[in-house]
């Protein structure tokens, strides 16, 4: 069937193409087209009444744009017309090179208005739409992808037919012609291929595979393959362009801190980012990406989710590793998201521009000489060749802008080493280097605050501020600061206060007091993790109840028994496929979210409900971590921390280590059970041996070892054992029954009518290997009996 696909989709790249290469031989090329129908109001078209900023910078082009809804789909079915679909987002740069060149362009309009209904969506909006046609601009062009996407699409199914990216003028009109051209005389056709390639996006966003086991050899094959990735040189896991990726980071701090390769392979990637360009030197906070090798040159849009997620990463790499400059990282950030991204209301903003006056980082962009003038204007003149020499201007110019070759070289503000090498080499404490270059940064950045600014898109996006209200909480928890939690908590409660809905649902947006779309399932695993990293920080139990509850409506509108998350809510009539991506990206997929949530919240609430929901949540995703790990890397971490606590369910062999002080780990499925006075409970109690070792079974048989017991610590509460079978080995020379690998003990308490309040129970066995038998150990039953 996979093969049959293939060829299918083979052929229909190698046909799709050929008559859209013909542009120029169909059709007059000077015939004018007729005029289209008149926009909604005078001057403007059908997306001045959105909450999008992204949409409403399109508000007043030519073209007649719809927003996605059925008011654009009726006109394309009454009218016969293929759609043109627009994605983008408003601080993409080439989504507003297209709408200059193209969407602002009378000749475009016009062609466009004629033979199509145009639709613009808001990728950040409406990520479901997105991730649909993503998938299937990738099958038609083999790959590639990116923003604008440009896409065709037949009326009655939304199915796409052909797509592209950024399209010049002359291109998008020969396209728009042929294409055209094509739905006139030959629409068979075109649906037959729009209906392949559907076929092909179904299959990739809604295919179900069978569990398999996983053991902790995917965990060691996640940290060998990002290892075998990382830039010794440079920092980092990949070549030009660089993306900072901080999931990659946190897996290797979760699941192999004690490797030394691991350890400076975090450390240099971080480093490697605080001292780029990539970083905001004066102003603090991350650009979206380098787009070279040595996180010099970024492309320089900021976005929440990046530098909520790096808050987080840098916050755990300080809880490790103690190093200064991760936490002057984590302050000057959070202090670029009060300034620049923060509502007043509560919320944060989205992101901020790449552009300023049609220019790439035109603001913050230096020569030498506005250093010097500002330095000098400040009474600051001692401190000009100290910050030329730090900041790397001394040596030249690193940047031209690759879009306008006409404007001058300048410079982006890099370390030109480590801080701390920095303060040495300026034979310095670290504490008055950086205090010497804040106050120069202070002067640097009132100026710059006066230069025309990059737009900020100021729409609330819930996932989003999910992800930077975690940010807050993890840097508040680590670095003891009550404030960073506070306000945590208060973009949490603006969020659970202003956009959820009184049926419990949550909305994807919300900007100027409008609230827009429901939310999808993104939007709930990041803001129950937000609100959990709040919980963490300072066990505030309203946050705790907020995330139950939402994790509860979650289940409800987003998961299927046997089947798993999906990205989307059932029976959605504008989308032709129900979507369930498992990828991590830029932002980590809805279920590894979802994942870690439901560990948390296991370990909260004590409730046996999350843990078993973990574990088919992992079941659903199962195959693509074990082929994969780096695929789904988030899942993998959680998967690893699931190993550790529930190992019990995975039935796992483990390796000691010169930490462990035990041969056996015991787990319980319930940590805590109320049973009535007069009444009787059962509960699991497993014990995991360590690889090569074993237990003695409650009948040993040999009278000189001791035998696994249990016992209440209580007299009014008495235990029934219902013991498995054990097996018969030689241990220390002698014939003795014993428990090896994992064995679940069900165990039943039963309490009289004097029994009352919290009930300890006890474990005690001895650990034997087959050369040698350990001392005895007394330890605790890791769950409580409330008797009420």
């Amino acid at each position: 069937m996979k093969e049959y696909l293939f060829l299918t989709l083979l052929s229909l790249f190698c046909v799709l193409p050929c008559f859209l290469s013909n542009a120029s031989a169909m059709g007059d090329e000077n015939a004018q087209p007729e005029q289209g129908p008149r926009p909604a109001s005078a001057g403007r078209n059908h997306l001045g009444e959105t909450t999008s900023p992204y949409l409403l910078q399109h508000q007043y082009n030519p073209v007649h744009w719809y927003s996605w809804g059925e008011e654009a789909f009726e006109a394309a079915r009454d009218q016969d017309k293929l759609i043109f679909l627009s994605i983008g987002y408003s601080t993409c740069y080439w989504c507003h090179v297209m709408e200059r060149e193209c969407f602002e362009n009378q000749e475009v309009a016009d062609w466009l208005n004629k033979d199509f209904i145009a639709v613009k969506v808001d990728r950040e909006e409406r990520p479901d739409i997105d991730e649909i046609y993503m998938t299937a601009l990738q099958l038609i062009t083999r790959g590639r992808g990116g923003w604008p996407i440009s896409l065709f699409l037949e009326p009655n199914d939304l199915k796409p037919v052909w797509g592209a990216t950024y399209l010049s003028k002359p291109d998008f009109i020969n396209f728009m012609k042929t294409i055209q051209a094509k739905w006139v005389t030959d629409k068979k056709v075109i649906l037959d291929r729009a209906e392949l390639v559907a076929n092909a996006v179904i299959s990739r966003l809604t295919s179900l595979q069978a569990p398999v086991p996983l053991t902790s050899d995917v965990v060691t094959n996640g940290v060998s393959a990002l290892l075998s990735r990382f830039d010794s040189d440079l920092g980092g896991f990949s070549g030009r362009p660089k993306f900072p990726m901080p999931i990659y980071s946190d897996f290797l701090m979760s699941a192999g801190w004690d490797i030394p390769q691991v350890h400076k392979a975090v450390k240099k990637t971080l480093d490697s980012m605080l001292m780029g360009g990539m970083y905001d030197q004066v102003g603090g906070g991350f650009h979206r990406y380098s787009t070279d090798a040595k996180w010099l040159v970024p492309h320089f849009e900021k976005m929440l989710y990046d530098n909520g997620q790096l808050v987080s990463t840098y916050a755990k790499a300080y809880e490790l590793t103690g190093d200064p400059s991760f936490a002057k990282v984590i302050e000057e950030t959070l202090s670029y998201v009060d300034r620049e991204l923060s509502a007043p209301d509560g919320g944060f903003f989205s992101a901020q521009d790449a552009e300023t006056n049609h220019l790439e980082g035109e603001t913050y962009l230096w020569r030498e000489s506005q250093i010097r003038e500002t330095l000098e204007a400040a009474g600051m003149e001692d401190e000009i060749d100290f910050i030329l020499s730090v900041y790397g201007v001394n040596t030249g110019t690193n940047f031209q802008d690759p879009h306008h070759p006409e404007e001058p070289p300048t410079n982006v503000l890099y370390f030109t080493n480590h801080p701390e090498k920095l303060a040495s080499k300026n034979k310095m404490s670290y504490e008055a280097f950086r205090a010497r270059v804040d106050a120069i940064n202070l002067a640097l950045l009132k100026v710059r605050d006066t230069r025309d600014q990059p737009l900020t898109d100021d729409k609330i996006i819930t996932a989003w501020n999910g992800i930077m209200i975690a940010g807050y909480a993890h840097a508040g928890k680590i670095m003891q600061n009550e404030v960073w939690v506070d306000r945590a908590t208060k973009a949490a409660n603006f969020i659970l206060s202003e956009m959820k809905l009184s049926n419990g649902k949550l909305l994807r947006t919300w900007r100027n007091g409008k609230g827009g779309t429901e939310a999808f399932l993104i939007d709930y695993a990041s803001l129950i993790r937000g609100l959990l990293a709040i919980y963490d920080a300072n066990r505030n139990q309203k946050m705790l109840d907020a995330a139950i509850v939402l994790y509860d409506k979650a289940r409800a509108l987003f998961y299927v028994d046997g089947e798993g998350w999906y990205d989307t809510e059932k029976g959605k009539s504008d989308l032709f496929v129900r979507t369930r991506a498992l990828s991590d990206g830029a932002i980590p997929a809805a279920t590894s979210f979802i994942l870690g949530d439901l560990i948390a919240l296991s370990e909260a609430t004590n409730e046996a409900r999350f843990l078993t929901d973990a574990i088919a949540t992992v079941d659903s995703e199962s195959q693509l971590i074990n082929s994969q790990p780096l695929a789904a890397v988030v899942a993998t971490m959680h998967l690893n921390t699931l190993f550790g606590s529930h190992p019990e369910k995975f039935n796992l062999t483990w390796e000691p280590s010169l930490g462990d002080t035990s041969m056996v780990r015991m787990t319980c499925e319930n940590v805590s059970l109320q049973v009535a006075k007069g009444e009787s409970v059962t509960f699991n109690v497993t014990l995991q041996m360590a690889k090569g070792w074993h237990v003695n079974s409650n009948n040993p048989v040999s009278e000189f070892t001791v035998p696994l017991a249990f016992k209440s610590l209580d007299d009014n509460v008495t235990l029934k054992i219902d013991w498995p079978e054990s097996e018969l080995m030689t241990s220390a020379g002698e014939k003795v029954a014993v428990f090896g690998g994992s064995v679940s003990i069900p165990i039943t308490a039963t309490a009289n009518a004097n029994a009352n309040g919290m009930v300890t129970i006890m474990a005690s066995w001895q650990s034997c290997n087959e050369s040698t038998c350990l001392e005895r150990e007394d330890t605790r039953v890791p769950c409580t009996i409330i008797v009420e």
